[in-house]
C-alpha cells in the first residue's frame, strides 16, 4: 500500500512557481526547487516529475489562476465598462503589487522559452486565447450597449488590447510605480471609447 504523502501539493507546488518565477527556468535547478519546496528528490519525482514537468504545472497553475482572477474581477462588473475596469485592476495589481519585482511569470516565460519550448509555447497560447475571448466578450457587450467604438471589430480590439496588456505586464519588471500604471490603464480605456 503506498503511503500518503507527507506534504500539502498547492503549497509545494507554489513554492516552485516562486522559485521559477525569481531566477527563470534555466537558472533554477534541481536542488533549488527542492530547497524552496523543502522535499526530497524522490518526493518530487513521485508528485510532479522531473523539473521540466513541474515547470509546465507551475505556468498551467499561476495562468489558470490568473485567468480565474480576470474572469472573476470581469464578472463582478454590472456593466462592460466597470467589467473592463475590474479586469484592468487585475492588470495594475500584477504590475506594481507582487510579492517579487520580477515582472510576470507568464511573460518572463515567453521572453525565456517560448522559441526553444513547444510544450510552454502551446500552454502560454491556449492562455492568450482564452484571454483574449473573455476581451472580445466585454468588448462586444460594449459595443452593443454604445459605450465602446464600432469602427473596429471586438475580436481586433481585444487583439489590440491584449498586446497593450502584456507590455503593461513586460514594463513591471523595472519601471512600473502605480501612477503610471494608471495612466496606461486609463489610456486603453479612452481607447476602447474613441
Amino acid at each position: 500500500m503506498a503511503r500518503p504523502r507527507e506534504f500539502d501539493t498547492d503549497e509545494a507546488l507554489n513554492a516552485a512557481m516562486l522559485a521559477f518565477w525569481e531566477r527563470g527556468y534555466e537558472a533554477t535547478s534541481t536542488q533549488d526547487l527542492l530547497d524552496a519546496m523543502g522535499l526530497s528528490k524522490g518526493s518530487l519525482y513521485k508528485a510532479f516529475g522531473d523539473k521540466h514537468s513541474l515547470f509546465l504545472i507551475a505556468l498551467q497553475n499561476y495562468l489558470d489562476h490568473l485567468y480565474e482572477k480576470m474572469k472573476q474581477s470581469a464578472d463582478a462588473g454590472s456593466d462592460p465598462v466597470q467589467s473592463m475596469t475590474g479586469l484592468m485592476g487585475v492588470v495594475e495589481n500584477l504590475c506594481y503589487k507582487q510579492e517579487m519585482a520580477n515582472g510576470c511569470f507568464a511573460v518572463n516565460t515567453v521572453v525565456e522559452l517560448s522559441q526553444r519550448d513547444e510544450q510552454a509555447s502551446q500552454i502560454l497560447k491556449r492562455h492568450l486565447v482564452r484571454v483574449e475571448k473573455l476581451l472580445a466578450t466585454l468588448i462586444k457587450s460594449g459595443q452593443e450597449r454604445g459605450v465602446y467604438r464600432l469602427d473596429v471589430s471586438a475580436e481586433y480590439l481585444s487583439e489590440a488590447l491584449f498586446v497593450y496588456i502584456f507590455g503593461m505586464l513586460a514594463q513591471s519588471r523595472g519601471i512600473a510605480s502605480p501612477s503610471r500604471t494608471k495612466r496606461l490603464t486609463s489610456f486603453a480605456m479612452r481607447f476602447l471609447r474613441s
